[in-house]
C-alpha cells in the first residue's frame, strides 16, 4: 500500500473511533431502541451475514473458475465484506431501525459526508495519477476507495431519502 491509501485508512478509522468516543460522551438514552427496532436489526443482522456468505461463496466459485479478473482477491473480500455492512444498513434505514428511538439522523450526516469526502478524494487523485487500475485489475489500494465511496454513498442516500419522506408524512 502506497503512503496515500494509508493516509485514507487513518484518517477513517480516526473518525470511527472519533464518532464511537462522541456516542459513550452522549446520553445513553438516546441510543436506546425499543423492542421492535432490536428485532428489525436482529433481522438485518442476519440478511447481512447471509449475503456475505452468499458473496464469498460466489468469489471462491468466481476464484477457482478463474473469472475474478477484475480484482484482486483481497479487494473482492473486502468488498463482499462492506457490501454486507451496507445491506445490513439499508435494511435498518428502511425499517426505521438504523436510529435509535431520539436518535437524530443530522449526527449521520455529518459522518458519512466526511468519509465520502475523504474517499471520494482519494479516488480523484487515483484517477488523476492513473493509478485505478494496475495490471487491467483493481487492487486493494486502488480499490477500497472506490467500494468505500459507493457504499457510504448508497447508505447515506437512502438515510436522507429516508429521513425526507418520514418528515413528509408527518406533515
Amino acid at each position: 500500500m502506497d503512503t496515500g491509501t494509508f493516509l485514507a485508512l487513518g484518517i477513517m478509522v480516526g473518525v470511527m473511533f472519533a464518532a464511537w468516543f462522541l456516542s459513550r460522551k452522549a446520553n445513553k438514552n438516546e441510543y436506546e431502541y425499543d423492542e421492535m427496532q432490536l428485532k428489525i436489526r436482529a433481522r438485518g443482522y442476519q440478511i447481512g451475514f447471509y449475503t456475505a456468505l452468499m458473496l464469498m461463496l460466489a468469489l471462491i466459485l468466481l476464484w477457482e473458475l478463474g473469472w475474478l479478473t477484475f480484482a484482486t482477491p483481497g479487494l473482492a473480500v473486502f468488498a463482499a465484506l462492506l457490501i454486507s455492512v451496507t445491506v445490513f444498513a439499508v435494511y435498518c434505514i428502511l425499517n426505521d431501525a438504523f436510529l435509535s428511538i431520539r436518535g437524530k439522523a443530522n449526527r449521520y450526516y455529518g459522518i458519512f459526508g466526511l468519509i465520502l469526502a475523504i474517499e471520494g478524494l482519494v479516488c480523484v487523485r487515483r484517477i488523476s495519477e492513473g493509478k485505478i487500475l494496475e495490471d487491467g485489475k483493481f487492487t486493494f489500494d486502488s480499490g477500497v476507495p472506490v467500494v468505500m465511496f459507493i457504499c457510504y454513498l448508497i447508505i447515506l442516500i437512502t438515510l436522507i431519502v429516508k429521513t425526507v419522506c418520514k418528515r413528509e408524512a408527518e406533515e
